[in-house]
């Protein structure tokens, strides 16, 4: 796993142009940007709700509307233009780390 400073420009949470209820942060690593997010969030597991905490926790922020302007580590599964799989906050910084595949285990478990 590799991680990279990133700053959150942008954010999205609403439905996505199929319909889907998902989340979406924008991240900037000075001259290169990658998504982050873009989980179906509408399912029965919980996942939804788990994911945005996370995020915010994440980012050290109490509001979806305080991301911007955060930076980051985003935890990304390969050194380069790796998969995504968690975020961080920066060492310097009050946060939670999160795993999205250990969210997605955790939500699932919890839910049957």
């Amino acid at each position: 796993m590799h991680a990279e400073p990133g700053k959150i420009v942008s954010t999205f949470l609403g439905f996505e142009d199929h319909g889907i209820f998902t989340a979406q942060l924008t991240v900037d690593y000075g001259g290169s940007g990658q998504g982050v997010g873009g989980y179906n969030l509408g399912g029965d597991t919980g996942f939804g709700a788990a994911f945005i905490k996370a995020v915010l926790r994440a980012a050290g922020v109490d509001a979806w509307e305080k991301l911007p302007g955060r930076v980051v580590r985003v935890l990304l599964e390969d050194e380069g233009w790796g998969r995504v799989v968690g975020l961080e906050p920066m060492p310097f910084e009050s946060g939670e780390r999160v795993i999205f595949a250990d969210l997605v285990q955790e939500t699932e478990r919890t839910a049957s």
